[in-house]
Order: structure tokens, then sequence, then C-alpha cells
């Protein structure tokens, strides 16, 4: 390699360094029973609309645990979070999938088979499960889930798109946003 290429390459590097030490972590937080939080965090990938490395957070006070999420390259509509009737946490991601965690112990580790899958009766599956478990409403789609909140981009909510800047992700809680549809599961 010429010494000219050489500087070229160290230049260009130098500069891609400098622009990815710009990127800083987004924080948005769930507060669970407790002292839980579930906390998740995006990063932006190098490239000019929205994509993010994210990660999930559970942190009940003394026990931290986290897990890499797939990354969102443009796909990512928001990460529901829901209680199943079993006490299993639950992020649902629309075509990605779901996973649960649990409180106590706090882990992603989750025995509990748990269906994301949409409910075809929804009116006859509300009124059997009730409206309500430990103060989440029932899901509008999901057959023994109950909806807790969202983690969704600033920028997907109308009223907080100039806030965007500021923090580029926010939690919303099921009183301050109604269960959306997701997304069907590829």
């Amino acid at each position: 390699m010429t010494l000219r290429k050489l500087r070229v390459f160290i230049c260009s590097f130098g500069a891609l360094l400098a622009l990815s030490a710009c990127f800083s972590d987004n924080t948005a937080v769930a507060n669970l029973p407790g002292r839980t939080t579930l906390t998740m965090t995006v990063t932006p990938m190098f490239g000019f609309h929205s994509d993010w490395n994210r990660e999930l957070i559970i942190n009940d006070g003394d026990t931290t645990v986290s897990i890499d999420l797939f990354e969102d390259t443009g796909w990512w509509r928001g990460s529901h979070v829901y209680l199943h009737t079993s006490g299993t946490y639950v992020v649902h991601e629309g075509q990605n999938g779901c996973f649960g965690f649990t409180l106590d112990p706090a882990s992603f580790d989750v025995r509990t088979s748990i269906s994301c899958v949409k409910a075809t009766d929804v009116a006859s599956r509300l009124s059997a499960e009730g409206s309500e478990f430990r103060g989440f409403p029932a899901s509008k789609y999901y057959s023994g889930l109950f909806y807790v909140g969202r983690f969704v981009e600033a920028g997907r909510v109308p009223e907080l798109r100039k806030a965007q800047s500021e923090n580029p992700i926010i939690f919303q809680t099921h009183e301050h946003q109604a269960e959306l549809e997701l997304p069907e599961i590829l």
C-alpha cells in the first residue's frame, strides 16, 4: 500500500470513527410492579434513516439482565409489552414474533408456552377472560395477554414528532395509548 493510499484509509477510518462517536444510546423506561424497570435502549446504526441496534434490560433493584434484540432496519413498528395470565411478561414485536420474561427472578429464560397468534373470536374471548388482570386491560388481539404498553419511536406518535430529536424512543402505558394492532408474524 502506498503512503497516499494509507493516508486516505486512515482519514476515512478516522472520519467514520468520529461519526460513530456521535451516536449515543437512547432509552425508554417502563415501570413494572415493585422497583422493577424494563428499559429499551436503542443506538442508531450508520445510515440516513431510523435503523437501530436495540437492547432490552430488566432491573429489579438487585439484579440486572439484558438481551440484544434483532436490529431494526426499517421494519420495527414498536414492541408491545403484555402480562400473561401465568404471570410471565411478554414482549411482542409483530413481524419479529414474541418472547417472555419473568420478574422473580429477573430472567429471559422462560419455560411457559405463550401463543402470540392472533385470536379469531375477540368478543367471546374477552368476556371469558375478563376485561382486566392486575390492572391491565385484556388484549384485543391475543388470548391470555393483558396490555401493559409499548416501546415505540417518538416520530410515529404525531404529538411527539417535535420531541423526537430529544429522545427518539418512548414507552407509552396502556393509559396513554390503547393497544394497536401489530403486523402479522412472518
